[in-house]
């Protein structure tokens, strides 16, 4: 076993090796489901990207423009999320990222705060902001445009207006309590929000059968072959996991012959 082999492996599993590469948002939706979670940028080393798969290669750098390859990657976050090809929201080193629908229950489990909302902010633990954002979808079926969200909650036009709720989006965000939703099977560019507990309760209610640890574990499980090999203090710090879970988490991986451990990583086992 060589780190390097081990690489050249993972790139090409990632299509970042100037060979295989990800084409467009048909080739991107079966990406998606194969490793289970990808961003639309690079945000971890820890887990593939949808740019650097449609360029085939690592670590270039876009570039803020719609004529520009980042730019056209950009737009597959409508194609993708038209055909509900996978949940969206902040994940990865709190960037947006897709979650296959098959892998949701499990990222849940690990990654959700479980606590009510209600409970936190009554014990001090979520903002003023947050819990107006969070009693805005009662009586809805779980998701609101910007707008209408902004108007339910409270938070009329304004520049410090929209600061406030901005920072309650992120801490709920940061929770994974606010997911994006766009218009499925529509033509519309506009992306809406979901409450995660109202719009997915199913995965939800799933999740919540789940003990952390055992939900890690099955993630790391179905994602570890395809990604080759992980460093599990980056992945962990990027999936907000604590080094204690993701020891135990790696623990048993190794103790059930999924992976072995070399040089500090923790690669699949063929």
């Amino acid at each position: 076993m060589e780190l390097q082999q081990l690489t050249e492996r993972r790139l090409r599993s990632w299509c970042q090796d100037g060979i295989n590469r990800v084409p467009d948002p048909a080739a991107a939706v079966n990406f998606i489901k194969r490793h289970g979670i990808a961003t639309l940028y690079s945000a971890s080393t820890e887990v593939p990207n949808l740019f650097w798969a449609y360029m085939s290669e690592s670590n270039v750098k876009g570039e803020a423009k719609w004529d520009s390859p980042s730019g056209h990657v950009y737009t597959w976050r409508w194609d993708l999320g038209r055909a509900a090809a996978a949940y969206y929201g902040g994940l990865v080193a709190k960037k947006p990222t897709w979650i296959a629908w098959e892998d949701l229950s499990s990222v849940l489990g690990f990654a959700m705060d479980r606590r009510d909302p209600e409970h936190q902010y009554a014990e001090g633990l979520l903002s003023n902001e947050a819990i107006r954002i969070v009693r805005a979808f009662e009586g809805t079926e779980g998701v609101l445009s910007t707008k209408e969200l902004r108007q339910r909650a409270g938070f009329p036009t304004g520049k410090a207006e929209r600061a406030a709720y901005l920072r309650g989006v992120e801490e709920l965000d940061a929770r994974l309590f606010l997911a994006k939703t766009f218009d499925v099977g529509g033509e519309g560019d506009d992306m809406s929000h979901a409450l995660v507990s109202i719009k997915y309760e199913s995965f939800v209610a799933n999740a919540n059968r789940l003990m952390p640890d055992e939900a890690l574990c099955s993630f790391l499980a179905r994602y570890l072959p395809q990604a080759v090999y992980i460093d599990p203090k980056v992945l962990g710090k990027h999936l907000r996991v604590s080094p204690t879970m993701m020891e135990s988490a790696v623990s048993d991986l190794v103790a059930r012959s999924i992976a072995v451990r070399f040089e500090g990583l923790v690669v699949a086992c063929d």
